[in-house]
Order: C-alpha cells, then structure tokens, then sequence
C-alpha cells in the first residue's frame, strides 16, 4: 500500500477532546502459559484498569486515567513541550482513536476474560 502524505495533516484533536489522553496503555505478553492468564485476571481485579488486544494482535494493559496537563476543555497544556510519545501520535490519517476503534478484543472485568479463557479451552476440545 502506497504511503500516505502527511504534508498537510493536522490531527483531529481539536475535535475529539483528547481521548488518547484518558488513559495509558502497556504492552505485556500475549497469554500463552499460566503465569500470563492469572497475571491478566490480576490486573482486572483492579479498578480502572483493562486488558486489550489491538488489531495487530498486540495486548495491552489499559490504566484509565486521565492526563494532568489537560485543561477543562481537553487541551494539552504542555502542546509545544508534551512528551515525544504524544508527539509522535496521531500524525497521520486514521492513526487515532478518532477515527477507529482501537481495540480489536476488551476486558475490563475478570468475568468476561474469564469467560474468553473458557470458550478457547472448549474449542481446543
């Protein structure tokens, strides 16, 4: 697929309200053995915190949460000294949570992973 140019993008943050900036996310591995699967169920034991898997097969733990340097109105308040992380954000067409749901699997409670956990083990049957 041929590389989109990006000379003239400007993020849609204005209209969004910042909703890459409500929460952080961290990679962990993905659950292939049982250190992975009670790790994860510990996690979800745990008030505003989710376990997601994105569209390319990547898991995450998701601590909702909102960031300091928003204003009332979900402006960045650092914008031209903010993080290299959310500088690099968002810099390019659909390449945010404006556009797209990021999230391909969510569990924000251990019953619904727990459940998850269940029906592979009944297809593996």
């Amino acid at each position: 697929m041929p590389k989109q140019d990006t000379t003239d993008f400007s993020p849609p943050c204005h209209e969004c309200g910042g909703r890459c900036c409500r929460y952080i996310a961290i990679g962990i591995d993905p659950p292939k053995n049982q250190t992975a699967l009670h790790n994860i169920r510990w996690y979800l034991l745990h008030a505003n915190v989710s376990v997601f898997v994105d569209h390319e097969k990547g898991w995450f733990v998701e601590f909702t949460t909102p960031c300091e340097a928003q204003d009332r109105k979900s402006r960045c308040t650092l914008y031209e000294t903010r993080p290299k992380i959310c500088r690099d954000y968002g810099t390019a067409p659909g390449d945010c949570e404006y556009y797209a749901n990021p999230y391909a699997m969510r569990f924000e409670k251990l019953e619904k992973f727990d459940a998850w956990i269940e029906q592979k083990k009944r297809k593996q049957v």
